[in-house]
């Protein structure tokens, strides 16, 4: 996970596409663009959730267990709430940051946006509209994705949760 984590994703997509995959010369630049960007997005969320359950306080946890909560309750009802309002904003910054990150798929044969986007300026030898028409769009994409992720952020609140939901399932 550091590993990935601490590697830029270019040079993830390079060696996957180079080295890891290299032997398979029928191999999709899309399928490896996919497999890189989750093990990068994937190990962004392993390390931060990792942190964000830790740092919700050890006394949730033995309070739950007071009132009679099983450990997977006291997981999914108290302390992974707790642990989403940490998590969340990182995690909606870093989705949006992940579409960004796509714009490096060119290295590995991928013809995305912003190698569409090099190809129209090589033909026209224009680069103003072509940028901008790619920069445009990569807002607009980005500005959704933030938007659906504000939304889901709002839902995963705890003091949006209704009460009768808040001790259900505690033995008495």
């Amino acid at each position: 996970s550091r590993i990935i984590s601490g590697t830029p994703v270019v040079v993830i997509l390079i060696i996957l596409f180079y080295v890891v995959f290299g032997r398979f010369r029928d191999i999709s630049g899309v399928l490896v663009a996919v497999i890189g960007f989750t093990l990068t997005f994937g190990s962004f969320v392993y390390d931060h959730m990792t942190i964000s359950v830790n740092s919700v306080d050890r006394g949730q946890t033995e309070a739950a267990y007071a009132l009679g909560y099983t450990k997977n309750k006291t997981f999914f009802r108290i302390i992974f709430p707790q642990a989403m309002t940490i998590f969340m904003p990182s995690y909606c910054g870093q989705a949006v940051e992940l579409v960004k990150a796509t714009a490096v798929v060119g290295y590995i044969a991928v013809n995305d946006l912003t190698k569409m986007g090099d190809i129209i300026r090589g033909n026209t030898y224009e680069a103003f509209f072509p940028l901008i028409a790619v920069a445009v769009i990569y807002f607009i994409i980005t500005w959704i994705i933030a938007e659906l992720l504000g939304i889901l952020r709002k839902k995963t609140e705890p003091k949006k949760r209704k009460n009768k939901n808040i001790l259900k399932g505690v033995v008495r």
